[in-house]
Formats: C-alpha cells, sequence, structure tokens
C-alpha cells in the first residue's frame, strides 16, 4: 500500500515564484516610469489645457487623452506618471531616513540596556500612542509651512512619515537584539576581546538585519498609503509643486456623483498596484537574502551520516574490525529469535517513508518491519538521520505534507496508515500516545499543565471538568510530581526539565495506552532525574502492560531498559535481537562501531595526574556569584565559595547536575560573568573584577567551548571568518597570514582549508564542533574552558572529537575545565575531578579517586544513577539500587 500524504508543494513553490515575479514586475514598473516620468508623460501634471481642451470640461478616456482629463483640463495619465515620481521619491526618503534613525537607536538600546534603553523605550511608546496618521498630519504642518518647492514639499512629506516609522524599525530591532545578544556566539565574540561596535555590527546587525527587507517594504506599503491619506486631507505637498494621488482622489469626490468615473479609478489603481508590488516583494526578500537557505548538494543531515560514516571507519580500523562492504540491511538478524512470536501490540511492515524536494525525492526510512508485543521495551537505537524519528512520526500521521509513506502499521487489527486526521484524531492519546524529546516545546507554554492534561481527557472520555482535575491530580502524582495538588495549576516554565517531562508522560499515560512510543525521552536530563524517569516509564510497563517503544542514542538507557533492540542505519534496519544477545554479540559491523563508541564509566584508561611542578594556570578563592532576585526575592547564590586550580596541561573535569553552578564557574574564569566575591588568577594575572575593556588585553590567554557547536557560530559568517575574528582583534597579522593560520588550524581538526568558506549550517555537528575548537585555539591560549563540548553529538561523532580534543590538549599542554554531566566522558579525559551540588563543591581530587571510590554520598548518588552500556551489569546496578532505597 502507498499513500501520497495530502500537500500543495508543487502548486504552491510555483504560486510563490508567480507571486514573487509579479511583485518585483510591479516595483520594477513604478520605479521605471518614476524615473522617465518626463519621458513618458505627454503633457506637463499641471498643465490647465490639454489638447486644446477648454477648461473646465472634461473628457472621458479616448486616443488623446488615455485616461481621460480632470475637471482642470489636465491629462489624467500625465498627472498618474508624476504621481508615480512623488509616490516613488517619498517611499525611498522616507524608508532609508526611518531605518538610519531607528535601526541604530534599537541596536544600541537592547545591546547596553540600562537606563537610556528606558528612556529610548518611553520616548518610542510615546510616539508609538499616537495614530500614525494624525501624528503624521502635525509633522506635516510643523515642517511644510511657507515651502511651495517641490523638493521642500517631497522632503517634509517623508520626514512626517518618518516620524511614523521610526518607532517600528526601533522596537523590532531592539527586541531583536534583546533576543540575538544572548546567543553563546555573541559570547564567544566577548571572550576574544571583540569590541562593541564590531560586535554589534558583524554579530548583533548581521542577524537581526534580516527582517528589514519586510519591515522596508511593508513600510513602503504604509508610506503610500499615508501619503495618499495626506493628500487626500489637503495637508500633503502642495498640488502646484508636485502630482500627488492622495489629491487626485480628493478631487475626484464631487466627479464620482455625476458618473465622471475616471477621474478618481486610475490613481485608486495605482496606489493598489503599488502596495501589492512592494508587499510581494517584502515577502520574497527574507528568502532570498537569507544565507542559511544556501546549500552546497547535500543538507545538514547527510553532513552527518558523511561524518558518522568516516567516524565508523575510523573505530573499525582501530578496533581491528573488518570492514563492512557495505552498511545495509542485515538480513540474518532480521530472522526471528527462538521465542516464540507473540501478538503484537504494534507491528510495521516494510514501512518505508520519502520526502519530496526541489533537488527529487529524498528516503527517510526503506522499508523496516518489527513489531512489539504488549508490555515490552523495543529500543529503536541509531544516529541522527537513521530515520528512527521519522518513522515514528509516520504511525501517527505527525509528518509533513512533504512526505510519502508506503507500508503497513498496525495498531491491532487496524492498519493506521492511509488514515485521514480525523479517523486518527480518536486513536492519538487514547490507544497509541507520544513522548516527545523536548518538553519545553512539547508544552503549550500559556496554559496551566492541568489545562492541558485534562484537555487530553476531554476529548476521549465523556467526563466532568471536576472529574478530570481529579483524575489530573492522580496522574501528577503517579509520574512522581511532588505537591501535583499544588503543581497541576503551575505553568511549564514554573517547573523543572525532569517535571515538564513527567508532565508529558502523565499526558501520554492519562487514557491508559496500548503503545508509548518515547521519542529520546532522557535526552536533555540530568542522569539523576534520569534515572527517576526510566523507573517511572519501567513502573508504568508492569503496572498497565504497555508496550514502549524506545527512541534513543544512549546505549546505556538501551541497556537498563529494552527487552529488544532494532538498530537503524540510514534508514534501514541493520540488525535486532534481543538486549543482552545484542550487546554480548553484535553481528553487524555499525553495531560492534557503535557498542565501541560509547564510553564506558569505569572501564576507560584516562590520564593519570600531572607533574605537580606545573604552573598554576588557573585559581579560583573562595568564589561566590549571586544573582539578583525579582522584586521582594533575595538574591539567588548560584556559586557558593569554591576554590579550586588547574596547572598547565591538566584537564580539570567539573561535574554536577543542571543548575550546580557549573557553567557560571566557568563563565566567571573567562570573564562573561563577574563574582560577587573571591578572586580569579588566570597565568598569575588578576581577572576577576576588571571591566570588558581592561580585560581585552588579557582575553588571548583563555579559549570557550560552548555546548551547542550550532549556535556558538555566527550563521551569518562564513567558518574562516569565524575562526579568523579572534585573529582579527587580538594580533597584528595581515589577511594572507590570517588565510595561511585559519587552514592550518582547520588542517589540525581534521577538516581541511577547504571548508573556510562555507556556512556553519552546511556542516554536521561534529563538524561544528571542530570548528568551535579551531576559534578557541587560533590565539595558542593558556587556559580553555570547555562548557558541555560533546552533549549534542552522536556517539560516533563525539569519540572522535573526544580522540582529537585528547591529542591537541596533549600537544599544545593548554589548562582545561572540563564542564559536563557526562561522568562516562570525563572519565576519558580528566586527570582531577571536581563535584559540584547547589553551588558547593563537594569533592575533587585525581579522577580515579572520585568516580572510582567516591567520599562524598552526593557523589555516589551521582555515580549510582549513569545507566552504563552492558544489560547484566546495569541489571545488578539496578538491583544495589533497589536494596539500598
Amino acid at each position: 500500500m502507498s499513500i501520497r500524504l495530502p500537500g500543495v508543494v508543487t502548486q504552491s513553490h510555483g504560486l510563490q515564484r508567480f507571486m514573487l515575479l509579479l511583485g518585483f514586475g510591479l516595483v520594477f514598473l513604478f520605479v521605471f516610469v518614476a524615473i522617465f516620468a518626463p519621458w513618458l508623460a505627454p503633457y506637463d501634471f499641471n498643465a490647465d489645457r490639454a489638447g486644446g481642451v477648454v477648461f473646465g470640461t472634461q473628457q472621458g478616456p479616448s486616443a488623446d487623452h488615455w485616461f481621460g482629463t480632470t475637471v482642470g483640463g489636465t491629462d489624467v495619465l500625465s498627472r498618474v506618471i508624476y504621481g508615480a515620481r512623488t509616490a516613488v521619491e517619498v517611499i525611498v526618503l522616507a524608508v532609508v531616513l526611518s531605518g538610519v534613525v531607528g535601526v541604530p537607536l534599537g541596536l544600541v538600546s537592547g545591546y547596553l540596556g540600562g537606563w537610556l534603553d528606558r528612556v529610548l523605550v518611553l520616548v518610542m511608546d510615546a510616539l508609538y500612542a499616537f495614530p500614525s496618521l494624525l501624528l503624521a498630519i502635525v509633522v506635516s504642518i510643523v515642517l511644510s509651512g511657507g515651502n511651495s518647492s517641490a523638493f521642500g514639499g517631497i522632503l517634509a512629506a517623508a520626514i512626517s512619515i518618518t516620524v511614523v516609522f521610526v518607532p517600528q524599525y526601533y522596537r523590532v530591532i531592539r527586541n531583536a537584539t534583546l533576543s540575538v545578544k544572548a546567543e553563546p556566539y555573541v559570547d564567544a565574540a566577548k571572550v576574544v576581546g571583540v569590541r562593541t561596535p564590531r560586535i554589534l555590527r558583524k554579530h548583533i546587525f548581521s542577524n537581526v538585519s534580516s527582517s528589514l527587507p519586510v519591515i522596508g517594504t511593508l513600510n513602503a506599503s504604509e508610506a503610500i498609503l499615508t501619503l495618499a491619506g495626506l493628500g487626500f486631507l489637503g495637508f500633503g505637498i502642495e498640488p502646484s509643486a508636485a502630482a500627488e494621488w492622495g489629491y487626485d482622489l480628493n478631487k475626484a469626490l464631487p466627479d464620482a456623483s455625476s458618473g465622471v468615473w475616471w477621474t478618481g479609478v486610475f490613481p485608486g489603481l495605482a496606489i493598489v498596484l503599488i502596495v501589492l508590488g512592494a508587499t510581494l516583494v517584502g515577502e520574497s526578500l527574507n528568502d532570498i537574502l537569507n544565507p542559511l537557505l544556501r546549500t552546497r548538494g547535500a543538507d545538514t543531515s547527510e553532513a552527518d551520516q558523511a561524518e558518522i560514516e568516516r567516524e565508523f571507519d575510523t573505530l573499525r580500523s582501530a578496533h581491528g574490525r573488518p570492514q563492512a562492504a557495505s552498511l545495509g540491511p542485515d538480513t540474518e538478524s532480521k530472522t526471528e529469535s527462538s521465542e516464540e512470536k507473540r501478538v503484537a501490540a504494534l507491528s510495521l511492515t516494510d514501512l518505508a517513508v520519502s520526502f519530496r524536494t526541489d533537488a527529487g525525492q529524498v528516503r527517510a526510512v526503506k522499508g523496516i518491519s518489527f513489531d512489539v508485543a504488549p508490555g515490552e521495551v523495543v529500543a529503536v537505537v541509531g544516529e541522527s538521520g537513521s530515520g528512527k524519528s521519522v518513522s515514528s512520526r509516520a504511525v501517527l500521521g505527525l509528518l509533513p505534507s512533504t512526505a510519502e509513506v508506503s507500508g503497513s502499521a498496525r495498531l491491532g487489527d487496524r492498519d493506521l496508515l492511509g488514515l485521514s486526521n480525523r479517523s486518527l484524531r480518536p486513536l492519538r492519546g487514547d490507544r497509541v500516545s507520544m513522548v516527545f524529546q523536548e518538553p519545553a516545546t512539547a508544552l503549550n507554554p500559556v496554559y496551566t499543565v492541568g489545562w492541558q492534561i485534562i484537555e487530553g481527557l476531554q476529548a476521549h472520555r465523556k467526563i466532568s471538568k471536576k472529574a478530570a482535575r481529579a483524575r489530573a491530580v492522580e496522574l501528577l502524582e503517579m509520574v512522581g510530581m511532588p505537591d501535583p495538588e499544588e503543581r497541576v495549576g503551575y505553568y511549564p516554565h514554573q517547573l523543572s526539565g525532569g517535571q515538564k517531562q513527567r508532565v508529558v508522560i502523565a499526558m501520554a499515560i492519562a487514557c491508559d495506552p496500548d503503545v508509548i512510543i518515547a521519542d529520546e525521552p532522557t535526552t536533555a536530563l540530568d542522569v539523576t532525574v534520569q534515572a527517576s524517569i526510566l523507573e517511572l516509564l519501567l513502573s508504568l510497563r508492569e503496572r498497565l502492560g504497555t508496550a514502549i517503544v524506545l527512541i534513543t542514542h544512549n546505549m546505556g538507557v538501551v541497556a537498563d531498559m529494552a527487552d529488544r533492540v532494532v538498530v537503524m542505519y540510514r534508514g534501514s534496519i541493520v540488525e535486532q535481537a534481543p538486549a543482552r544477545e545484542l550487546f554480548a554479540t553484535p553481528r553487524h559491523p555499525y553495531t560492534r562501531a557503535l557498542l565501541d563508541a560509547v564510553p564506558h564509566l569505569g572501564r576507560s584508561h584516562g590520564p593519570g595526574l600531572v607533574d605537580p611542578g606545573n604552573d598554576v594556570v588557573l585559581r579560583v578563592d573562595d568564589l561566590v556569584v549571586e544573582f539578583p532576585g525579582r522584586l521582594g526575592q533575595p538574591a539567588f547564590r548560584a556559586v557558593d565559595h569554591v576554590s579550586l586550580e588547574i596547572r598547565k596541561g591538566e584537564v580539570l573535569g567539573l561535574v554536577g547536575e543542571s543548575g550546580s553552578g557549573k557553567s557560571t564557574v566557568g563563565r566567571t574564569a573567562v570573564g562573561l560573568q563577574q563574582p560577587t566575591s573571591g578572586t580569579i588568577d588566570v597565568s598569575g594575572h588578576r581577572v576577576s573584577g576588571l571591566s570588558d575593556r581592561q580585560l581585552r588585553t588579557m582575553r588571548s590567554r583563555f579559549g570557550f567551548v560552548f555546548q551547542d557547536p550550532a549556535s556558538s557560530l555566527n550563521p551569518r559568517m562564513s567558518i574562516g571568518q569565524c575562526i579568523a575574528e579572534p585573529l582579527h582583534v587580538q594580533t597584528d597579522m595581515t589577511q594572507s597570514q590570517i588565510d595561511t593560520k585559519v587552514a592550518e588550524l582547520l588542517d589540525s581538526v581534521e577538516l581541511g582549508g577547504g571548508y573556510a568558506e562555507r556556512f556553519p549550517h552546511e556542516l554536521s555537528g561534529g563538524q561544528r564542533q571542530r570548528v568551535s575548537l579551531a576559534r578557541a585555539l587560533s590565539l595558542d591560549p593558556d587556559l580553555l574552558i570547555a562548557d558541555e563540548p560533546t552533549s549534542a553529538l552522536d556517539v560516533s561523532v563525539q569519540a572522535r572529537v573526544l580522540e582529537l580534543f585528547g591529542e591537541l590538549q596533549q600537544r599544545l599542554q593548554f589548562a582545561c575545565l572540563f564542564i559536563s554531566h557526562d561522568l562516562a566522558v570525563v572519565d576519558t579525559l580528566a586527570n582531577r575531578v571536581a563535584v559540584m551540588q547547589h553551588g558547593r563543591l563537594v569533592e575533587i581530587g585525581d579522577r580515579e579517586q572520585v568516580l572510582g571510590h567516591p567520599q562524598e554520598e552526593y557523589t555516589q548518588r551521582l555515580i549510582a544513577a549513569v545507566p552504563v552500556p552492558d544489560p547484566l551489569e546495569q541489571a545488578r546496578r539496578r538491583a544495589a539500587r533497589a536494596t539500598i532505597a
């Protein structure tokens, strides 16, 4: 069976192209007419006698006067043509003046904040409170007194419209600046000492300016309407100085009652067409100018897959594995085990999904088949782009209209594929439900969590609001939410990440579904929260007999939960087997390489201690960092009297749960956050308490690798520009020297100089993180802060990035503060480990002592919560935890 999901992609693309051409055609027409008006108009716009017509009489459209004449004998066509010149001149002046004034004010106000921001917001809000046409009339009266020249009248009209538009530019740019200035790539620029003017120009303006074409064209439309309104009301340009369509419409009013239609229709039609053209152009310009839409024939997922293949080739060679001729399906792995086949709660047969693109069909899922029995947990594993999430969304009919789906997905005895949204709606949330990867985006921020649970209940059950609320409280209690009676009335932003995930699970189990599809349910959670979520899912399986499809790339979670494992690669199933069998004797090369790439806490042979005689690079002494509380609330202490030091060539792993203060320590060390008290020294120089200007000359001593490689690189700058920026700011190198250095840095992270011209979105996650590492090392820093640098990467790519990181650290001997919540990763890299909880340093020591024989109870709980990629060992750890509990 093949199903083509409803969509109008081809038609909508053709319509979009037509509208774009129409918009540009209309704009070009009016600009052309405006430039060549004196040559195109058959008469002067103000001639009282045209072609011998007697003053006071009117002619309809004729060969001599195509658009007829006015009551004064002037040619309507000539006035429309000269009116186009007036309109274009006013549009250009008004839009340019508004942007020149409003954009810089918005940038400075949003970026600097403080009293300047408060004053400008007050002024702009006051201007915005006036009705726009009334404000334009007042300004026009003030400016136009006694000025009868054409240019003076046009300039006065443009300025009167500019006063109306400036607050619009200001507000849009200020709000965009407030958002962009919090992006990691702005912090990355600050770390290397980029001055404020360059940050505003290269990092803020380049990313907020994408909205300007749309604002400008929409304002152009509004400018025409405002100018016409001024002219119609008699406050526009002096009639003897220039032709203007609004004035012509005013004079055409008496004609309408006497059947003379042409004097009003043609100026009005001109207004409609130029507004339509400007609006259509504005809706298309952003797509044309946006470099994020450029591709080189492959999308990011293809780049991810290409890198994954390279990493697995390296891993297979390193572990002595034989290379397979193909990573295609392993047909032997698909055979049934010796267990008796059971009735499936969910059965996929030859499920295939492809997407229509401009470049042709992209096959995302290639005929996969597997079953899930009642009460069984089947883990679907693989890396980004393998088709895990696409296949699950196909089952629920949640794919976009560009998708084409074939095969079968049977829920019990009913095939879900081919059902309309109307037919699927009663099944979603009732018989089959989904736990989405990111709970923050799965929950509606404007409704309480209780309301959202109740909404799902009432969609499938005839139940009163009171009973539904009681059921919502019961569900929250079932998923382990503290104080469910109170928190049922909380909004999502009032809950932690783990609590939001519990709400999403409560919504998924509200109607006791037969099947739960859990898509990366623990990816963004700390290990202790993750452990509790896994316990919850397993308890639901035991109590309700629910079948669970667990989609994940975390092999520790798979070892902890799964009964069977389905391994996917590039849209195909390459192996499926019982969990213990797969971990013990993986048959496919991809599965073996995948398991080899997973770090295992306690089994790595990490580095030993460095020479105690090495110079101290980072010294943190009694550091306290507090953030002011909200109105009436005390300050929040994020870091509480922390002291530590890192020597040359040493990696200190800083671990702990979210909110423990790890990242705040790292940001304070490089001057991105000022300490409340305490001191920080880098290479013997005091950096705490210094202003950005005082720190600028010292910023070459430290680098910073951010958690998210996508957001830490400016999307409007090429890879070469991103890496070169520290060199431009901190050195006197020539451009040719910088280009040579960039090529060397790209080679050092195994990318090659050819990547310099690419943009961040054209690279995979692992490639982007390598670029971030190259940028951080461009100035040969003494200290490197790495804040969760591998948490967003697939395991194979993570393995190679960690290996590369270790090689560079050994060769360059920089001191490193490696911040992470992944204890297995820290175990492979760190010489020493420090553990933080609630802002305090609870334990610090060499790696083997802290991770192998922890002294503090919190550290012991943290280590016990880490799932390991071994089902037998994980079962023993789970039993030990249950005994302790």
